[in-house]
């Protein structure tokens, strides 16, 4: 609101999306100015309606990228922490995820084929649990977060990735990747509780690895 001599203005700015019959959204912004000028008992309305689709669409599509690891297109860590307060009082899965031997893998025959490794990894895990569960936690470590259904849902949903991920063909080399797992079940009835789930997940993870890797462990969270 700005004080314009001995009158008041009032600025308004909206952005509104419209759907047309051919099913095309569109931006309209809307800037309007409302005018009361004291004592003249007078009123004017300014408006000023633009096309603002392709600035909309520039700004969703950055939202869209902020949200996604660029290598391997699923969500990354930032995207986590704004989705986790949504999986509070319900029953979820937690599952951390880690290539085996993957720096000795990296040194032997350099980023290229990591990369295309970590593309693999990703790629099994979309076509498993859909883009709605999965994220790059960091470096070569995924973790799935999807309802609980069953022990034996989690079990046939880690051999599916497994066997995804058996001879694939990654450039001119074609191996088995292996991969470690920890997963637990639960209820976390805070944020807070839903990174202790994770943190038990990770200790599950490591448990995998202790007991000679390319396997999963797990159990019911200590939230159950």
């Amino acid at each position: 609101m700005i004080k314009e001599g001995r009158g008041l203005a009032l600025l308004e700015n909206s952005n509104v999306g419209l759907f047309w019959k051919n099913g095309q959204l569109e931006y309209l912004g809307a800037n309007q100015r409302f005018l009361d000028y004291f004592g003249l008992k007078l009123k004017d309305i300014l408006g000023l309606i633009m096309d603002v689709t392709s600035q909309m669409d520039e700004l969703n599509q950055l939202q869209v990228e902020a949200a996604r690891d660029p290598l391997t297109t699923l969500k990354n860590r930032h995207s986590f922490d704004r989705d986790f307060v949504y999986l509070t009082q319900r029953d979820i899965s937690v599952m951390m995820i880690d290539i085996d031997y993957f720096k000795t893998f990296n040194d032997k025959f350099g980023h290229l084929y990591g990369d295309a490794v970590l593309k693999k990894i990703s790629e099994a895990l979309l076509h498993v649990y859909g883009i709605g569960h999965c994220y790059r936690y960091g470096g070569d470590e995924f973790l799935v977060i999807e309802d609980f259904e069953s022990k034996d849902r989690l079990r046939r949903n880690d051999q599916k990735v497994r066997e995804y991920l058996k001879q694939v063909k990654i450039l001119d080399l074609k191996f088995d990747i292996h991969i470690s797992a920890g997963c637990v079940y639960g209820q976390a009835q805070t944020p807070d509780e839903v990174y202790e789930m994770i943190r038990e997940a990770d200790r599950m993870l490591y448990q995998s690895k202790d007991n000679g890797r390319n396997q999963i462990s797990g159990g019911p969270s200590h939230y159950n």
